[in-house]
């Protein structure tokens, strides 16, 4: 992969707000944070395995969309593998 991606999502909270997911890739690993559109700083989190797989389907929306080499949505199972989390398969190409 190349050093210096970031990508991000959102999703709303319990109480309606959005809080905003960045994941970026530092050449080396990945490092995960997260925001709220109230004024806070982008504050570092631990990714659970939820999180791992919504990185994995936005990677493979890219993909679909050509914005994306395949080859990022691999190397990326391949870190899921190793940490044994696993997914459905069943929408790769």
């Amino acid at each position: 992969m190349t050093k210096n991606q970031i990508h991000e999502w959102h999703e709303r909270i319990e109480d309606g707000r959005k809080q905003y997911i960045r994941a970026y890739w530092n050449s080396r690993d990945w490092q995960f944070q997260l925001a709220h559109p109230d004024g806070e700083r982008w504050m570092p989190m631990e990714p659970t395995p939820e999180r791992w797989l919504e990185l994995r389907d936005l990677l493979f929306r890219k993909y679909q969309r050509k914005k994306l080499p395949w080859k990022y949505v691999e190397h990326l199972d391949k870190a899921l593998e190793k940490m044994g989390i696993k997914g459905n398969d069943a929408n790769e190409a």
